[in-house]
C-alpha cells in the first residue's frame, strides 16, 4: 500500500510533537486526522477506520495505554495497527509497550527519514 493511500489517526496532546509528526507524514503523502487525547480518538473511531493509529503515551483524560486497551477491546477497531510515540523513552517503556500490544514504538523526536519507512514495514506485516 502506497503512503498516499494511508490515513493515519494521530493522537497527540503536545502541540510541537503534533506539528512535527503531522508534517512528516503529510510530506510523505499521508492523510492525517488529529485527536488531542484518547477519548477524542475513540469518538473519531465511531465513524472512521484509519489505516494506522499513532498515539502518544502520556496524555490527559485518556492516555495511550488506555487508548490501546479501548481500541483492542472493540471488535470493529482491534485490527487497526497502533504505534506508540513517547518522549519518556527507556528500554523498559519500549518493552512494556510491545508487551501491551502496540505494533510499534518510537521515541520522540522521531527520525523523519526512517519513521514513515518503519510505519510502512508495520503495515506490510
Amino acid at each position: 500500500m502506497a503512503n498516499g493511500e494511508w490515513q493515519v489517526l494521530l493522537v497527540e496532546d503536545e502541540f510541537d510533537s503534533l506539528q512535527m509528526v503531522s508534517k512528516i507524514l503529510k510530506f510523505h503523502g499521508v492523510e492525517v486526522v488529529v485527536a488531542h487525547h484518547g477519548a477524542e480518538c475513540m469518538d473519531l473511531l465511531d465513524h472512521l477506520t484509519p489505516t494506522l493509529i499513532v498515539t502518544d503515551l502520556a496524555m490527559p483524560m485518556m492516555d495511550g495505554w488506555q487508548t490501546l486497551a479501548a481500541i483492542r477491546s472493540n471488535p470493529r477497531t482491534r485490527h487497526i495497527p497502533v504505534v506508540a510515540v513517547t518522549a519518556y523513552h527507556s528500554i523498559d517503556v519500549a518493552e512494556e509497550a510491545m508487551n501491551a500490544g502496540f505494533d510499534g514504538y518510537f521515541a520522540k523526536p522521531v527520525d523523519p527519514r526512517s519513521f514513515v519507512q518503519s510505519l510502512g514495514q508495520i503495515l506490510a506485516g
